[in-house]
């Protein structure tokens, strides 16, 4: 079978199960088990697959057409231009919240008094440890103490994976319910907390959506667990720290508005790329 056969006919079959993307996710999927970039793939149409790629990529398209994530097929996804490890024990980090991590690299460069930096429901551990990453570069004379927490244990072996992959050492980082088992003061905490509502959530795990549930499901407005982490990290902040949270466009208002009630200050909130609102920032007051 040569790679224009491989990639039409997966191609086919993504389309007709309505896969939002088919031929990018052949082409990602061939990719990787042949070892060729993808301008390789598609610059060799008329070259024949080995017998063991042609076996990779059958299996790795079955198991793409049974509803699995093109990440948790290839293990791995990119964020903040570094390479995570994703299983199914973790949400797959999405471009989105990329916007949080650049305001947090951006407040970290204005504001010198930023010291120690915590991620509640931290996953994959994308934030904590892209912070880390680029913070040598974007503050080279600082030292920043980051640190996170996740309620899932499970979630945090990935997210020991991924800091010895990437950082080539462990963040500090506990089991924790958002913040109670957490011990302040911290200059900013950032968040990416479950926030789809309870009734999305069931419609997509009997669509067989294969992300836990846990990462997920923010409750019957998607706010259950906002609410009593703006409370908490406001006991946790520093006078003037800093508390990044990312939400749901049509939670934006709300979020504002429990921030404003709660004490904090300049809040304020910043889109995605697709004009959503996506982090909403506040600074304790």
């Amino acid at each position: 079978m040569t790679i224009r056969q491989a990639l039409l006919n997966a191609r086919d079959l993504f389309r007709h199960q309505g896969l939002e993307t088919p031929f990018l996710d052949a082409v990602v999927l061939l990719s990787a088990c042949t070892g060729m970039d993808k301008t390789k793939i598609l610059s060799s149409y008329d070259e024949e697959l080995s017998r063991e790629a042609e076996d990779c990529f059958h299996e790795a398209v079955h198991r793409r057409l049974s509803g699995l994530p093109v990440s948790y097929i290839l293990r791995r996804k990119e964020f903040f231009g570094l390479s995570f490890y994703v299983d199914e024990r973790v949400l797959v980090p999405r471009p989105e919240t990329e916007i949080l991590v650049e305001e947090a690299l951006r407040i970290l460069k204005e504001d010198p008094s930023i010291r120690r930096i915590h991620d509640v429901c931290t996953g994959s551990g994308c934030i904590p440890i892209s912070l880390a990453a680029h913070l040598p570069k974007a503050i080279p004379a600082r030292e920043v103490e980051i640190s996170a927490s996740d309620l899932s244990e499970d979630s945090l072996e990935v997210f020991r994976i991924n800091c010895f992959r990437i950082l080539g050492y462990a963040l500090p980082h506990t089991v924790s319910n958002l913040l109670t088992s957490v011990e302040g003061p911290f200059d900013m905490i950032t968040a990416n907390p479950p926030y789809i509502e309870t009734s999305e959530v069931n419609r997509m795990a009997a669509s067989g959506w294969p992300e836990p549930r846990l990462a997920l499901d923010g409750g019957e407005d998607g706010m259950r667990l906002i609410e009593p982490l703006i409370e908490q990290a406001l006991e946790r902040l520093s006078e003037n720290g800093y508390l990044l949270l990312e939400g749901a466009d049509s939670q934006a208002e709300a979020i504002q508005q429990r921030l404003y009630s709660q004490g904090y200050k300049s809040v304020k909130v910043l889109h995605d790329l697709s004009g959503r609102k996506r982090v909403v920032v506040g600074r304790k007051g």
